[in-house]
């Protein structure tokens, strides 16, 4: 991975996010790829709920902050930043930063290895995106199995992809990253969470209107009720940058 420091890093509750646009980390990432260096590019795509876990699990925190970029994938994460007097310019949604990843990659006959989700599942994502992006080589294999397990690893490694992108839910997917990086060379490795169900067709992203009045999470709960137990951690997160607010 590249060398991390946390200079001009937005502070949200000990969680450093790149100030970065859209297009800046597409820029980013074609640079990555045009540079001699052999290391990985890890990226996490954070949202309110990812940092509030991390601010109760050090050691998870330690992992988000060891990444060399670290998104604000949710409008509550630019409140935050602004509330705490320390702005971001704007929310970079971790799908919308997939897909550019996958144009780089379609622009270049790259690999795209896509690790998460139920078997059935990614492997329709794997056809829609052929279908979409037909000079990118893919490869896939669900999310349910063992962080230790050698045999994924090893389809994943002799693939030797270009990108991975795990979508297995916090902490699980970092953790998997955290634990293999090493095993690739000049690789983007980044956790996507729920985004190869949408991919795939079986989930549903919200409706422009809802995405411009940035309340995809009010149309994740409509459809989803049993979200309702992880929408809390959202006030949860934000009494707890009230509280640090205050303390300023």
């Amino acid at each position: 991975m590249m060398e991390n420091n946390h200079i001009d890093k937005i502070d949200v509750l000990s969680v450093y996010f790149d100030n970065v646009t859209l297009l800046e980390m597409r820029n980013n990432i074609k640079r990555f790829f045009l540079a001699d260096e052999g290391e990985n590019l890890f990226i996490v795509t954070a949202n309110p709920e990812i940092v509030d876990y991390a601010t109760e699990n050090e050691a998870y925190r330690k992992l988000i902050n060891s990444a060399d970029y670290v998104i604000p994938d949710g409008t509550g994460i630019v409140k935050a930043a602004s509330i705490l007097k320390t702005p971001l310019k704007t929310r970079v949604p971790g799908i919308e930063l997939m897909e550019e990843c996958l144009k780089i990659a379609n622009a270049n006959n790259q690999k795209v290895f896509l690790l998460g989700a139920k078997n059935d599942v990614v492997m329709k994502a794997e056809q829609k995106l052929t279908e979409k992006y037909p000079d990118i080589n893919f490869d896939f294999h669900h999310g349910f199995f063992d962080l230790t397990d050698e045999m994924v690893l090893k389809q994943v490694t002799s693939f030797n992809p270009d990108y991975i992108f795990v979508g297995m839910g916090y902490p699980r997917q970092e953790q998997w990253i955290e634990r293999h990086a090493h095993r690739f060379n000049k690789t983007v490795l980044m956790g996507v969470g729920g985004s190869i169900e949408v991919f795939s067709g079986t989930k549903k992203r919200a409706p422009v209107l809802f995405r411009k009045m940035n309340l995809e999470w009010v149309y994740r709960l409509l459809i989803d009720w049993k979200r309702i137990g992880r929408i809390k951690a959202i006030p949860k997160f934000l009494y707890k940058v009230f509280k640090l607010r205050l303390k300023k």
